[in-house]
């Protein structure tokens, strides 16, 4: 073949390769262009609105009156306003009109504040709903105090601030396996990147004879706060997310099919690896750190855990905390008339956090608070633990709801005595 026929052959195959590579562009603009056409039109969304406030007394909390926004980017997209209050629920009831009936506090983390679902198909909601047609004399209302990533000691604000002014019948306590890590300061600063010392939320701490004391928020914590300088993919990960959420929902999809660790939970173990570096200088907490450091920096869903595996005083001290926890509200309790009681989500009985649950039951026995079991209750209607949750995310779904406030009016059925 002369040159000029391999030139001229060389020629055509660029040219093919060119047009083939232009129509696959094309194509994939087409795609990019109909997914984020359609996500519009169903009004989806990947720019999460979760603005926080401080408040006095209280810590970090949602803003009064204010739309939030919230998606794992697969299996829900909800919208929904906070109360007066700033939590997610309806407003609550005056003081004198929640006297007037059964009025039940409901009192917990992100189960309680429920971002997953709108305010309607919460299970306070539900619970108020069925005793309405189930149980009709005892006139029970409901309302809730939740914020995500709190244990029963940031808790103890929501009760003493809001809760106990409506002087509720009945006081529940939503309790979840990583509410034993939200309860010790220390492991819940590890993972969320607050200096122990200056916390945003209600927190205990042990005196010099040993004893427990509550720290009030400090106003002042992100002066102390770990975080990771941002790098150039979490910023283009950001800036992508807010802009075009068609590719946002690919990239979480694939993320979560694969079980590979998307640029949150990147960033999420970097700043555990900051905190505890920086806890290294702190004296009081040094001799903590490799107890922590064994689990905390393995696996980010190891912070949900029970630390029974680590032993030590990391262990004692997370049991300890709680029991503490548990203690203060069943006196504030006591002291205004209410009852208390503790729903065990589902959650509680996963392979890995029996133990949790084994703990957390003899605590409330030596307690006298009673426990009511979800997964029980659950298994009871015929159904899997897992179908109370979404595919992609650990939260209540509908049917999770459903069975938590099913699982309450059972109790309730059975102690009318509370609303008399």
């Amino acid at each position: 073949m002369s040159n000029a026929g391999a030139e001229g052959a060389v020629r055509r195959v660029l040219r093919v390769a060119g047009w083939n590579a232009l129509l696959l562009i094309a194509g994939l603009a087409l795609i990019g262009l109909a997914g984020e056409t359609l996500f519009r039109l169903k009004g989806r969304f990947t720019n999460i609105n979760n603005p926080t406030v401080f408040v006095t007394d209280v810590g970090l909390m949602l803003p009064l009156r204010t739309e939030i926004r919230w998606t794992n980017f697969v299996d829900f997209w909800t919208t929904a306003r906070t109360n007066s209050l700033g939590f997610l629920d309806r407003e609550p009831p005056s003081p004198a009109q929640a006297a007037e009936s059964c009025h039940i506090a409901v009192i917990g983390d992100s189960m309680v504040e429920a971002k997953e679902v709108q305010i309607s198909e919460k299970f306070h909601v539900r619970l108020e709903e069925m005793a309405a047609r189930e149980l009709p004399a005892l006139d029970v209302t409901t309302s809730a105090f939740g914020r995500s990533g709190t244990g029963q000691i940031n808790q103890l604000a929501y009760y003493d601030e809001y809760a106990r002014h409506l002087r509720p019948r009945l006081v529940v306590l939503v309790f979840v396996p990583n509410d034993f890590s939200n309860n010790f300061l220390l492991r819940r600063s590890v993972a969320d990147g607050f200096d122990p010392e200056h916390r945003p939320y209600v927190s205990a701490e042990r005196t010099e004879d040993g004893e427990f004391r509550l720290r009030p928020p400090d106003p002042d914590y992100l002066r102390f706060m770990v975080t990771p300088p941002d790098t150039f993919w979490w910023k283009l990960a950001k800036q992508i997310s807010l802009r075009a959420w068609f590719p946002t929902y690919l990239n979480r999809k694939y993320s979560l099919l694969f079980r590979i660790r998307d640029q949150r939970e990147r960033r999420f173990y970097e700043r555990k690896i900051a905190q505890l570096e920086k806890l290294q200088l702190h004296p009081a907490y040094a001799p903590l750190l490799p107890e922590l450091s064994a689990v905390e920096v393995t696996d980010s869903r190891n912070i949900q855990m029970l630390p029974e595996e680590i032993g030590g005083l990391v262990y004692t001290e997370t049991l300890a905390f709680t029991a503490f926890a548990l203690d203060e509200f069943k006196k504030r309790a006591e002291h205004d008339g209410a009852a208390l009681v503790i729903l065990a989500a589902h959650h509680m009985h996963r392979s890995r956090q029996k133990a949790a649950l084994a703990m957390l039951s003899e605590m409330a026995a030596e307690r006298r608070i009673p426990v009511v079991d979800q997964d029980d209750f659950i298994i009871r209607q015929g159904a899997e633990r897992s179908d109370a949750r979404w595919a992609h995310d650990a939260h209540w779904n509908l049917a999770g709801h459903r069975w938590a406030a099913g699982a309450l009016l059972e109790y309730l059925k059975q102690n009318q005595e509370l609303c008399e």
